[in-house]
């Protein structure tokens, strides 16, 4: 394996097969994920790629709201991936629909932290094929927003 320049560390993970299509994927520190190509036992693994997406993306936007002493109370972000039919049926589109609820939080800057989230610091969502269509929205409080695509621009 070659060395990358100077920046963060490397991440590791051991994913082992277990039976049939399932497989345990584990890493230093502990973290525990099953996936079963069925989507029966776990996660399929293209289901475990959207969770990561989901993952990356809802931690910078508590972060983010953190830093502006408007904590969320709640962030849930709803993934619809479109794939085409091919023998590898890669994402075409991926849509993220962002439910964060919380005391005080304006409109204005919790769509800033997604569009932050989402365009700029997920490094799951930067690792992915450029190609792919990206959209979001903000329900906040309950009350949902316009659609965006990747770059933030009304959609």
């Amino acid at each position: 394996m070659t060395t990358p320049p100077a920046g963060k560390p490397p991440v590791y993970s051991t994913v082992t097969w277990t039976e049939d299509e399932t497989f345990r994927a584990e890493t230093p520190a502990g973290g525990v994920l099953t996936m079963d190509g069925h989507a029966r036992a776990g996660q399929s693994p293209p289901e475990v790629l959207l969770s990561a997406l989901g993952g990356c993306v809802s931690v910078d936007v508590v972060g983010i709201l953190k830093k502006r002493r408007t904590p969320a109370s709640r962030v849930e972000v709803r993934l619809t991936g479109q794939r085409i039919t091919a023998s590898a049926p890669r994402f075409v589109a991926i849509e993220q629909e962002f439910h964060v609820d919380g005391a005080g939080i304006e409109r204005d800057a919790a769509e800033h932290a997604v569009d932050l989230a989402v365009s700029k610091y997920c490094t799951v969502k930067d690792s992915l094929d450029p190609a792919i269509t990206f959209t979001w929205r903000l329900v906040l409080n309950g009350e949902r927003g316009a659609d965006h695509d990747a770059t933030g621009r009304p959609a």
